[in-house]
Parts: structure tokens; sequence; C-alpha cells
């Protein structure tokens, strides 16, 4: 494969290529709709590590409608994200079901009936991608979109000489989102989400997917309800007195 050229290297060409929708933002009312377990999640330690490790570009797969993207983005004012999400599709009956689910409620408890009529029906005319944006707009400057899926993504980014300083996976819960990720960007810190999603199994495949990773690369699972987050060791022995 010849090599991308240079006119398509850097985060402005990147935006020029994966523009934001032809759209009339603020005419839809946004909100904030996030699948952490309506703010339960865990999300607050890689808010900690955002701002701990001065974070200043982040890639995140699976962005949904936004939700955990404006948490980041609010978090630090120099972020810039790279969201990375196919948008394909209609989401609008998968809302409908989850505010009837019993579980799957909690994502949606601080929202009242009416509005989420009114998010499904945003989304039902709309579509996942203009309103997901729509939910980001006043971040446009920060938020570079990009419909793809991972792992595939991951080359796509790498090379356009991306390099980010934190990858957020929120996909398909598979050990190869880990590894591809670990390869195309061996210095980002790593972290996700759905640690303790059971499978139609009741297994636990991210879980185990992130402890086999940590344990064949040296490093440890720091987690927070469905949170997590690999750190190497000798990063956590940094951080600890020396007798």
């Amino acid at each position: 494969m010849p090599p991308v050229s240079r006119i398509n290297q850097g985060l402005k060409p990147l935006l020029r290529d994966n523009p934001w929708p032809d759209f009339i933002y603020g005419e839809v009312r946004s909100f904030e709709l996030s699948l952490d377990g309506g703010g339960r999640g865990g999300h607050e330690i890689i808010i900690d590590v955002i701002k701990k490790y001065d974070v200043k570009l982040m890639v995140e797969v699976g962005c949904f409608l936004g939700g955990s993207a404006v948490k980041w983005l609010r978090a630090k004012k120099d972020l810039t994200l790279i969201g990375v999400d196919p948008w394909d599709g209609n989401w609008a009956a998968y809302i409908e079901t989850m505010a009837l689910d019993p579980v799957r409620s909690r994502t949606v408890w601080h929202l009242k009936e009416e509005e989420i009529a009114l998010i499904v029906a945003c989304i039902r005319r709309y579509g996942n991608f203009c309103t997901a944006m729509n939910n980001l707009r006043i971040y446009k400057d920060r938020f570079i979109p990009v419909r793809r899926k991972i792992p595939e993504a991951f080359g796509y980014l790498r090379e356009r000489l991306i390099e980010p300083d934190l990858v957020y996976i929120d996909a398909g819960k598979y050990r190869e989102d880990i590894d591809t990720a670990y390869e195309m960007f061996p210095d980002a810190i790593i972290c996700g989400d759905d640690y303790l999603w059971p499978d139609e199994n009741g297994v636990f495949r991210m879980k185990e997917a992130v402890h086999s990773f940590a344990e064949e690369h040296n490093m440890e699972v720091q987690h927070k309800m469905q949170t997590w987050l690999l750190v190497p060791h000798d990063e956590i022995s940094k951080e600890k007195p020396v007798d």
C-alpha cells in the first residue's frame, strides 16, 4: 500500500475528509444520553486520567449519541476528541425499548417520558448521526467525527499520523480491539467501557479480554463499575513512594 500523502496527514485534513453533516444545528433541542447506567458507570476515573496526564488528543470508539463525549470535552477545555462510530441504522426503537427495560432504564432515569418521546422522534426523523452531532454542536471546533468501524478505523487514523494520548473503547467487546489499539498507538493510554457486561452466556467478555491483555503486557487493570483502565506497572511504581 502506498504511503498516505502529506496533505492527508494530521487533524485538519482528517476533519476535511470527515465533515460534520449539513444540518440546522440548535433548532432541535440537544440532550445528554450516555450508556453508563444513568451516571453509575465509573466515567470519573477516565476524567481524572484526562486531567492528570494532560490529555490533549483522545479517540473515543463507539460514541452513540454523544453523551460520554460531552463529558470528556467539558472536563478539559483544550481536549480534541476524535469520535469513531458508523452512526448507521436508526436507534429510535432501541431508545424506546431501553426506557421500558427494568435494567437499562437506569440510563434514562434523568429524563421525563415526554423528553424520551422527543428524543425518539428526533432520531426517527433526522437519524443517528445528525442527532449526535446536534448534541455536540457547542464543541464543533474540538470534535472530529469519523464514520468507520474498528479495528479498521485505527489503521485509518494511524496512516494519517494521528497519535492520540488516550483511546477509549466502547464498541464490540472484543480482545482484537484492544490489541489493535495498542499496536497502532503504543504510547496511548487505553481504557474503555463494558467491564461488567455479560454476554448471552453470562460471560464478562470484556473483563476477560482486558485482564488477558494486561497479563501479557505487564499492565495493571484499574476499574470502577463498567469503566476500565490499563496502566503499565512501571507507571504505577513511579507513583508509589520508595522506602
